[in-house]
């Protein structure tokens, strides 16, 4: 068995004419947590959206596990968790039917949950420490309990790869702290985990790999290789201040 579990190839993304994302490549590693890292429009959305299929390539391919996106769809294996202003927090609807949408994708067309649906829902929760908030509406939720009941509906999905959009934003230093230790724990059962984040002082406490981005893939590879600070300036163009990142 391969041990990469997702593969960019040379992907371009352009949006009206206006390229996004240019000649992308990139490699992914099973059982690993990678740092995205890049300024605001980078690129970082639209390669979240290239590997999930959300955008087609103007050029290029990605692969999951070794298949064609369509295929990996098809199985479930990747889950999404948005920025939080992607979301709309006002819909009625509780965290336990939240984290229940992880199981559409094995329902019929009516959606009837079944038994196996249920555990699965109620293991999830559990597993993410949000099983006494399931008939709390989505939008009570203090910001890391919002991020750990979208965690849960991937874990009910039972997706391998897992890509998370600014997960830290608005959280703070308590709850980015227990965000990680649950990262680290589906690390370590076996899940594939990209993150795009902005504080660059805890990625090396818990990133495995680092991917630099700016609207190409600049470079990516172990941690304690790749986020040095002559990179780092690379990434943000010389903008911004990196005291005390790499060696």
């Amino acid at each position: 068995m391969s041990r990469i579990a997702v593969q960019v190839e040379e992907v371009t993304v352009a949006y009206n004419g206006k390229v996004a994302l240019h000649s992308a490549n990139l490699q992914l590693n099973r059982g690993s947590i990678s740092g995205l890292v890049g300024m605001n429009g980078s690129g970082k959305s639209t390669l979240f959206k290239s590997i999930m299929g959300f955008v087609k390539p103007t050029n290029g391919r990605v692969f999951i596990q070794g298949m064609p996106i369509k295929k990996a769809q098809k199985q479930n294996l990747v889950a999404y968790i948005p920025q939080s202003e992607d979301v709309d927090w006002h819909f009625p609807i509780d965290v336990q039917s939240v984290v229940m949408m992880g199981r559409y994708g094995y329902m019929n067309i009516l959606r009837i949950p079944r038994e196996n649906d249920r555990q699965a829902v109620a293991e999830s929760l559990a597993r993410t420490n949000m099983s006494e908030f399931k008939f709390r509406q989505i939008g009570e939720l203090s910001g890391g309990q919002k991020k750990r009941a979208f965690v849960a509906r991937a874990l009910a999905q039972q997706a391998q790869i897992i890509l998370l959009d600014e997960p830290f934003a608005g959280v703070d230093v308590k709850t980015e702290k227990a965000l990680i230790q649950l990262l680290i724990e589906l690390r370590n059962m076996g899940h594939t985990i990209l993150i795009s984040t902005h504080d660059l002082s805890s990625i090396s406490t818990f990133c495995d790999d680092v991917v630099l981005i700016n609207r190409t893939i600049l470079a990516y590879g172990p941690t304690e290789e790749v986020f040095t600070e002559e990179n780092i300036t690379r990434t943000f163009g010389g903008m911004m201040p990196v005291k005390g990142i790499g060696n």
